[in-house]
């Protein structure tokens, strides 16, 4: 083994610079799959030891009104309680803008876990204090930034002026969606009182955050059992966990999968160089055959080139994977409260090493199996490689490799139905691509073979020549056409985003949302949007907090079953269809007609009615403010997410909710000033009236997919680098071939004009297949991503699909066509040859 050691490595040092396509598909493979890696465990990782500070205790009770002293007792004995009252209304400066945000008011305790930092540092209690009849507060520093608001300023909320005394630079409990749900302002209780906002019909929400030495789900299911008349809904900081890992899980699984598909290829690259490299090698393979080296220890000798090349290239890979999580790490934590873990690497590291070893051995075996099959006999009969076969023990070593690598992508990935998909969907592809070049072939001798074809000489041989054993179509189909079709998706994917966020969504949705619309206050409302210059549209539908009890006459909290218990405490928003403005899409069942006069009938969303097993013919109740409302679920909806405002879980017939509505929400079309000018003006007339500006979100969501997007734009380069360093193998690996054929052609008479034509013709060719099959694969990939998760339709864009399919392969090819005419010198000298 010492000698083989030795041997391979002076060998590749000689040597081995002509395997440099296999060391860089292998690194731009790998450094996907760690990065992909990498940045799921970064993100994961600190998500969830920071799961409580995101939560803001162990478990968290949430009540409209403030728990009687009673409850208070009973969970001061068990656990340390925070109080946060949390109120969303309008911030207004002294320009007279005005902004949504989240009014916090904290006790003393505030918060369990972590600390608030301020800046300039110091006591929360003390910073939000009143001083000379002034109370002070603590303003969100991505909104003071948004705002150009400093310490010293004053602001207004409700009747309340307030000093800016600091700018919370990190809260550990700020929510995910603050930039777009409203920033966080904290401001001491008496602060809160003060603003005029807590009145009976105010939508407060008074949250009791409890750490406890005790499990939290144990904790919650003995608060449940003492407390079985209380409509406070709980939650534990391990179901939001369950949750997050449930969409980290599939988003690291999207991101692993591309990496895969980035490094399965790259292994075609490494096929197509090794199988070049051990074709230069078969003299001295068959040299050392002759002076007695046995077939074990000659494939034990490859196989150690291959390995330590193999290695080397991971490692590399790794490290440039690893600083690409560092990155997005870095970048994601512009948005989310993360923080580098170097420890959180390691994991990710060896799993892209090991995959990164494993693939290289699955796609060199087969090239290495064929050429160790060549016998000293060939150092007389020639080294062209006719006549060499890869054995069967060759492919059954790669099966089994192959069959490692699947079955550890699957186990890899956080959510094994995505792994289990791309691997059935890999094999579809490969027999897909396998199917389509022996439709091609077919097609073109068929095409050859009929009489009197009207096609140019140059065509003529073009096709003829795809039909080869040798010929690039199947390596240009595998590699480019995988890799453009990733790439047509993406192009697919964002272009429709990119429509949806500054054409779709600006058309269809009001330039305003209204919240908490006090029933005497939309008089009010209509007034302010006439005054704006241009036309104006309102629409109001009620909003009544509600709960659904009871199931087919069975009550929900004598369930035997937790989740359906707990359900019953969930507070949902209620409305009809007068004025919705969400335009949900009906599921299951109907709606019933506008005219409805009979029996109560009710509509719910889909993700409510799957948790309960709902079904069609269902007979509900529910409690709103005390008082049973029954009705029967006619049908079952779906939210439009790009569309959706309100989420309402549920829709029930004209008349049901009248005795309840207090409140309304609103939506209003009209243009940009006006709607700004109209949010100011309501600010001031009625602070209560929470208002988002559509403009604001698109403006969030806009920068949030310009990060997405470069995201995409590198992935899919990557993907596209592997791929072209692929088709570079095949160029130079067909170099010789084709220029042997170009010279024989022409020592037959052929003019170098008609030759130059031929090979014209097989890359343009090469290039339309490529590129049909990238449109069709790509905008498959892209239409069932987008209809499936994301309720978009990409009708009307798949030109931009189109374009870069046609634009990439026309390009990549290009060069390739260009490479070979420049080096194509003709010489009728070279078949004398030897070699040739």
């Amino acid at each position: 083994m010492r000698f083989l050691l030795d041997l391979a490595w002076r060998d590749l040092r000689a040597s081995g610079r002509h395997l440099w396509i296999f060391c860089a598909c292998l690194v731009l493979g790998v450094a996907l799959v760690a990065a992909g890696g990498g940045l799921y465990r970064q993100v994961a990782d600190s998500l969830q030891n920071d799961a409580r500070q995101l939560f803001g205790g162990d478990l968290n009770i949430e009540n409209s009104q403030p728990l009687s002293p009673e409850v208070l007792a009973w969970m001061g004995e068990r656990g340390t309680v925070s109080r946060v009252v949390e109120l969303r209304t309008m911030l207004r400066v002294a320009d007279g803008r005005a902004q949504l945000i989240e009014l916090q008011s904290a006790d003393a305790r505030y918060p369990l876990y972590g600390t608030v930092e301020l800046a300039p540092a110091g006591d929360l209690a003390s910073t939000l204090a009143q001083r000379d009849g002034q109370w002070g507060a603590a303003l969100d520093g991505a909104l003071a930034q948004r705002l150009g608001l400093a310490v010293g300023d004053r602001v207004e909320v409700g009747d309340l002026t307030l000093t800016v005394r600091a700018v919370v630079q990190r809260q550990p409990d700020r929510s995910l969606r603050a930039d777009w749900s409203g920033a966080p302002v904290l401001v001491a209780d008496g602060a809160l009182q003060a603003t005029g906002l807590v009145q009976p019909l105010s939508r407060v929400e008074y949250q009791y955050r409890v750490r406890t030495g005790l499990a939290p789900a144990v904790w919650r299911d003995a608060f449940v059992a003492a407390f079985p008349t209380l409509d406070a809904e709980v939650r534990t900081f391990e179901e939001r966990s369950e949750r997050m890992a449930e969409v980290l899980g599939q988003v690291g699984s999207g991101l692993l999968l591309i990496g895969f598909s980035a490094l399965f290829i790259g292994g075609l690259g490494v096929f197509n160089s090794v199988q070049a490299y051990l074709q230069g090698k078969l003299g001295t393979l068959a040299t050392l055959r002759a002076l007695g080296l046995r077939d074990r220890r000659l494939a034990a000798l490859v196989l150690l080139q291959v390995l330590m090349l193999a290695l080397l290239s991971s490692g590399v890979g790794v490290l440039v994977g690893n600083a690409l999580a560092l990155a997005g790490t870095w970048a994601a934590a512009q948005r989310l409260p993360l923080a580098p873990l170097w420890q959180a690497l390691w994991l990710p590291s060896l799993v892209a090493l090991g995959f990164g070893v494993l693939t290289a051995l699955a796609f060199a075996l087969p090239a290495l199996g064929r050429a160790l099959s060549v016998s000293p006999a060939a150092l007389f009969r020639g080294l062209d490689g006719s006549g060499l076969r890869t054995p069967r023990r060759a492919w059954a070593l790669t099966a089994l490799a192959a069959g490692t690598v699947a079955a550890l992508l699957v186990a890899s990935v956080p959510d094994a139905r995505f792994g289990l998909a791309f691997v059935a969907a890999t094999v579809v592809l490969l027999a897909l691509l396998d199917g389509l070049t022996r439709l091609l072939r077919r097609g073109a001798r068929a095409l050859l073979a009929r009489p009197g074809a009207p096609l140019p000489l140059a065509l003529r041989m073009a096709l003829a020549g795809l039909q080869r054993a040798d010929s690039p179509l199947r390596a240009a189909l595998l590699s480019l056409g995988a890799a453009l079709a990733l790439l047509v998706a993406c192009t697919l994917v964002v272009a429709s985003l990119l429509r949806a966020v500054n054409e779709t969504v600006p058309d269809n949705a009001p330039a305003l949302v209204f919240y908490d619309v006090q029933t005497e206050q939309i008089p009010l409302l209509q007034a302010t949007l006439r005054a704006q210059p241009g036309p104006s549209r309102l629409t109001t539908a009620p909003l009544v907090l509600g709960r659904l009890v009871e199931v087919n006459g069975e009550a929900l909290r004598d369930s035997a079953e937790g989740a359906r218990v707990r359900e019953a405490r969930d507070e949902q928003k209620l409305s009809n269809r007068a004025g919705n403005i969400d335009d949900v899409v009906i599921r299951d069942g109907a709606w019933w007609p506008e005219n409805h006069t009979g029996a109560p009938l009710v509509a719910m969303e889909d993700r409510e009615a799957d948790e309960l097993g709902l079904q069609v013919g269902d007979r509900l109740v529910f409690d709103v403010l005390g008082a049973p409302v029954q009705a029967e679920l006619a049908a079952i909806y779906t939210q439009r997410r790009m569309q959706a405002r309100l989420w309402l879980e549920a829709i029930f017939s004209d008349g049901v909710l009248d005795p309840h509505i207090t409140r309304h929400v609103g939506a209003a079309y009209l243009g940009a000033d006006g709607a700004l000018a109209a949010q100011d003006a309501l600010a001031a007339a009625a602070p209560n009236i929470a208002t988002v500006r559509t403009e604001s979100l698109l403006r969030e969501t806009r920068a949030l997919m310009a990060r997405a997007s470069g995201g995409l734009a590198l992935v899919a380069g990557v993907c596209l680098a592997a791929s072209l360093l692929v088709l570079a193998s095949v160029v130079a690996s067909s170099r010789t071939r084709q220029v042997y054929d170009a010279t024989v052609m022409h020592a037959l008479g052929a003019r170098h004009g008609t030759l130059r034509q031929v090979l014209c013709w097989e890359y343009a060719l090469l290039a339309l297949v490529t590129a049909g099959f990238a449109m069709l694969a790509g905008g498959a990939l892209a239409t069932g991503l987008l209809r499936w998760r994301l309720d978009l339709d990409p009708t009307g864009l798949y030109w931009t699909g189109a374009l870069t399919a046609l634009g990439v392969s026309a390009i990549s090819l290009g060069l390739g066509a260009r490479y070979l005419l420049a080096h194509m010198r003709l010489s009728p000298a070279l078949l004398l040859r030897s070699g040739a």
